[in-house]
Order: structure tokens, then C-alpha cells, then sequence
């Protein structure tokens, strides 16, 4: 893509697990037959939309509802969800 990278987080790990993650669903995505939003001219409709599928295959890997994600009525101060505490 036609971006400018962030700086890597403190925790190297978190990172080289989230770019292994990226490059996995990259092949995945490429094995099935799908484009991924690289293919495509950067703020294309069609970029656009493999940008769109591609969360949602990340969040798919993640176990997360992508439908879920930017609700407003989220609690930010609750990270791990009400049933974390067990």
C-alpha cells in the first residue's frame, strides 16, 4: 500500500506477531483467488473494498464480530469485556 508505516510499538513482539498475522491472511486471501487492497490504486473504490474485506478476514482470525467494531455504545474502560473477570 501507498502508506507510510507507523513506528513499531515498544513491545517488538505484539509487532512481529501482528505483521505475521497480516502476511498470513495476505497469502490466505491470495491462495483463495482473492485480491488484496495492494492490487489495487491506493483510495480506489476497489481498494476501498479489499480494505474492507480484509479486516474482515482479520477480524474472522481473531474470533471478533467485525459487525461489533466502532459502536458507539462500547465501554472503552472495560478492555477485556464483562465475563473476563471469569
Amino acid at each position: 500500500m501507498a502508506c507510510e508505516y507507523p513506528k513499531p510499538p515498544e513491545n517488538q513482539s505484539i509487532w512481529a506477531e501482528a505483521r505475521a498475522l497480516e502476511a498470513s491472511i495476505r497469502a490466505i486471501r491470495r491462495a483463495q483467488g482473492k485480491k488484496n487492497p495492494e492490487d489495487f490504486p491506493p483510495r480506489s473504490p476497489e481498494c476501498l473494498a479489499a480494505m474492507n474485506e480484509f479486516v474482515r478476514d482479520v477480524c474472522r482470525a481473531l474470533e471478533i464480530d467485525p459487525d461489533t467494531l466502532g459502536d458507539a455504545d462500547d465501554d472503552a474502560d472495560d478492555l477485556y469485556g464483562a465475563g473476563a473477570a471469569g
